[in-house]
């Protein structure tokens, strides 16, 4: 008998089935492709979701810089007796793989701008400067002056970067604010996020699972990474801010490179991080990946 059933869409890399693809808008139309029923985004484990009725339907999927079959045919059938069934479809994505730099001292910093419309930002100039004094990089003289890139007709441009340096960038519209980058130790970046980093993702060492007897304490040692690559230093207080959900059963003491839980009574409570500089927005919102963390309080 037709009936809804729960629909799970897997999006996975194409050239590694083990790495899912996040934030893919997923929208089901019929099957002919013109009555539009529904849509979501991947998650992080690269599933959208939704509940449909048993019949066939056509998926499309969106994301820049992402390629995919388009469109692709699903049928949504029952389980046996009338039971719910496994719905679950593989779908794969083709990840734009971005330009490195043939020089291993280098990183080639390259990516996409738009306008205020959303339209490609043409001929927008980006300067870069230098945050060192003349150096030798394997026995060449490297001079900090300044260097220019323009944007091309599709708002693309790239620049090569020595890796791990810091420079100056000023911003064509934007020339009464210099922006601080660094350069991650990498063949390549996408250049908008190493002009707006945020954090990332955060993991600890020792690993989970996480549990504390009351009156004792346990050290966490965290790992921030931006969206530009580099790690930050320590538990990165200028970027986020650390917090327990249940103060009753824990407490948090916040030191440079350490978090310290000390255990108050039995129970759970979740180690949380939330960026602190809201001013960047990121679409769609990413949550940091490796937080929340649970602990557990024991006698």
């Amino acid at each position: 008998m037709p009936s809804y059933q729960p629909v799970d869409v897997f999006v996975k890399n194409k050239l590694d089935p083990n790495d899912p693809v996040t934030d893919v808008q997923v929208r089901v139309y019929d099957e002919d492709g013109a009555v539009f029923y529904s849509q979501a985004v991947t998650d992080g484990s690269g599933k959208a979701s939704f509940l449909l009725y048993t019949q066939k339907y056509t998926l499309r999927f969106y994301k820049f810089q992402v390629g995919f079959t388009q469109p692709q045919v699903i049928e949504v059938l029952e389980g046996t007796n009338g039971q719910t069934a496994q719905n679950q479809f593989d779908v794969e994505a083709e990840l734009l793989v971005p330009p490195i730099a043939p020089d291993p001292q280098l990183c080639r910093a390259s990516g996409y701008f738009r306008d205020i419309t959303g339209r490609p930002f043409r001929n927008l100039e980006l300067l870069f400067v230098g945050q060192f004094a003349p150096i030798l990089l394997q026995d060449q003289g490297v001079i900090p002056e300044r260097r220019m890139t323009r944007t091309n007709t599709e708002g693309y441009t790239c620049i090569d970067l020595i890796r791990c340096a810091k420079y100056w960038v000023t911003i064509e519209g934007q020339e009464d604010e210099q922006r601080s980058i660094s350069v991650p130790d990498a063949a390549s970046v996408n250049l908008p996020d190493l002009l707006y980093p945020v954090v990332q993702s955060v993991s600890f060492s020792p690993v989970a699972p996480y549990s504390v007897r009351v009156g004792e304490s346990l050290t966490l040692t965290p790992t921030v990474v931006a969206t530009n690559h580099v790690p930050l230093d320590g538990v990165a207080p200028c970027d986020l801010n650390w917090s327990l959900s249940d103060e009753d059963v824990a407490s948090l003491t916040t030191n440079a490179d350490t978090l310290v839980i000390t255990g108050r009574s039995i129970g759970t409570t979740e180690l949380t991080a939330v960026r602190r500089d809201q001013s960047v927005v990121i679409l769609p919102y990413p949550a940091i990946q490796g937080v929340p963390i649970s602990v557990s309080v024991t006698y």
